[in-house]
């Protein structure tokens, strides 16, 4: 087959959604002709990652924030792309921007389209964005019901739709999507963590560790009150950095004012430095408030780390007494705290059997069973003839008045006249036939798809400046030592120090 993925994320950005879908094109290049479109600095081929084609959008990068310029040329050279390598099944890991022109493409040419979501759609607004802007800001611009109105049209052209888990599948039918939905879990490279070691419960010490973004979804906060219930030889490892500095910098006064100094926040690291990090941690711990299917959750109990959690859509689904400990939302910490101390007093032979419990938990999450799994969804889309179908319409020319005037729009009309040729090839049309209703008898772009592409392509062009001015006024001013961007977080922040700090020889922060 030939499959093309699309991605709102460089390389390495974009936490686990990110890295999932880089993954996923990744493991499939092997056995499919395949391309990922994602952000890059140019638009047009890239340098291929790990044998896989990438074909780049000019995007504006900051901290985690990645916003494509949708501009006429670029969008043009978007289409010309898809023309060319012509897949035989389109599948996006986001329901905007780039995923949106991907999908007018694939409407327009009849390729199956495919959406993984990675985020409750009911509940969007709270999955990142809103800690990397204002909230308020967000909720302002971006309204339930609007966003609501944007994510139900999306999911109406896909032809279907992926569930990380029974609870996404549930979040998504409750949202009041009636369409196909393929249950497929994320993938991870489990030989990767199945080389690490149980950890020895005769150290002195006793190691916990977060692995993740910094952010109030992420709940840090709550994981430093139960560290104010342990004892001093308890040290807690956050590994990641910040979406918003308030929230960091909330951490570091509730630090300060509890006396805890045996708090280590390392900063952002290397995925591959993940492995080390978890083979020296007894407990994994996890206080977040929304997860779908959390990649680091994952990963700890792939390198046989037991989990402490409260419940979330992750932790319910994978975590329990065998692989460690599963608790209410409404938890105290001191409680969570004894919850952690029980495993790390476990006598070794019972810990190392929690160890194997967790690593057989997780082992139908190997990247050769997802891949697996997602070739029979697209070998059944494929295999299918969809009906046609008549839908009462407003004429084609009316559809692309609802885009802004200017060159995209121009393109897209010219496109859509370019394809009446091959349509009426296709179809058998009755004397007199518009060219409106020809494309919607083949279950073309409907009129809501292209006003909501009419609002994408002018406001990804003007985020994507606003984003170029504010890399810019950052790089100045990182040059003269005067960064401070609200909202925004320096490319290398830490929390206790300006400079990056001293490591041992196995990548760790070494001890004050």
């Amino acid at each position: 087959m030939k499959i093309a993925f699309i991605s709102l994320f460089k390389q390495g950005f974009g936490g686990g959604e990110g890295q999932a879908a880089h993954e996923l094109a990744q493991h499939f290049a092997p056995y499919h002709d395949t391309v990922l479109i994602c952000p890059g600095d140019h638009t047009g081929p890239a340098e291929a990652e790990n044998g896989l084609r990438v074909f780049a959008v000019q995007s504006a990068t900051e901290g985690v924030v990645c916003v494509p310029a949708l501009s006429a040329w670029n969008v043009n050279k978007i289409l010309a792309f898809l023309d060319e390598f012509h897949p035989d099944v389109m599948h996006a890991h986001e329901p905007a921007l780039i995923g949106l022109i991907g999908q007018i493409w694939a409407r327009m040419h009849h390729v199956p389209f495919v959406y993984t979501a990675h985020v409750l759609p009911s509940k969007i607004l709270e999955f990142g964005t809103a800690d990397v802007v204002n909230a308020r800001i967000m909720r302002s611009i971006l309204a339930e019901s609007v966003t609501r109105q944007i994510l139900t049209n999306f999911f109406e052209n896909c032809d279907a739709l992926v569930a990380l888990n029974d609870y996404a599948l549930d979040s998504l039918r409750q949202f009041g999507h009636a369409g196909r939905i393929f249950v497929i879990p994320n993938g991870r490279e489990l030989k990767r963590y199945a080389i690490c070691k149980n950890t020895n419960l005769s150290s002195p010490k006793r190691v916990l560790t977060f692995v993740g973004f910094i952010s109030e979804r992420k709940n840090q906060r709550y994981l430093l009150e139960v560290l104010t219930h342990l004892p001093r030889h308890y040290r807690l490892y956050i590994v990641g950095e910040p979406l918003n500095l308030a929230y960091g910098q909330q951490l570091r006064d509730f630090c300060q004012a509890h006396g805890l100094d045996n708090v280590a926040f390392t900063g952002q690291v290397e995925h591959k430095a993940i492995p080390p990090y978890l083979e020296k941690t007894h407990v994994f711990v996890s206080a977040s408030k929304m997860e779908v299917q959390s990649l680091v959750v994952i990963e700890a109990l792939a390198s046989g780390t037991p989990v402490v959690g409260l419940s979330n859509e992750t932790v319910d689904e994978l975590v329990d007494d065998q692989v460690g400990a599963r608790l209410p939302k409404d938890t105290d910490p001191a409680e969570f705290a004894r919850h952690v101390e029980q495993i790390c007093n476990l006598p070794q032979p019972e810990y190392d059997r929690m160890c194997e419990n967790a690593r057989q938990r997780v082992k139908r999450l190997d990247w050769t069973n997802v891949v697996a799994l997602t070739t029979q969804a697209y070998e059944s889309l494929l295999s299918e003839n969809p009906p046609v179908t008549q839908k009462a319409s407003t004429g084609l020319a009316n559809l692309i008045a609802l885009l802004p005037p200017g060159e995209v729009r121009d393109i897209l009309a010219e496109r859509v006249t370019a394809l009446e040729r091959t349509i009426q090839e296709k179809v058998h049309l009755e004397p007199g036939a518009s060219l409106a209703s020809t494309i919607q008898q083949v279950r073309r772009v409907p009129a809501s798809t292209w006003f909501f592409a009419g609002l994408t392509i002018p406001a990804s062009v003007a985020g994507y400046l606003v984003l170029r001015s504010m890399t810019s006024v950052s790089h100045v001013k990182k040059s003269t030592g005067r960064l401070r961007l609200h909202g925004f977080r320096p490319r290398h922040w830490h929390m206790h120090q300006r400079r990056r700090p001293a490591l041992d020889h196995n990548g760790y922060e070494q001890e004050p």
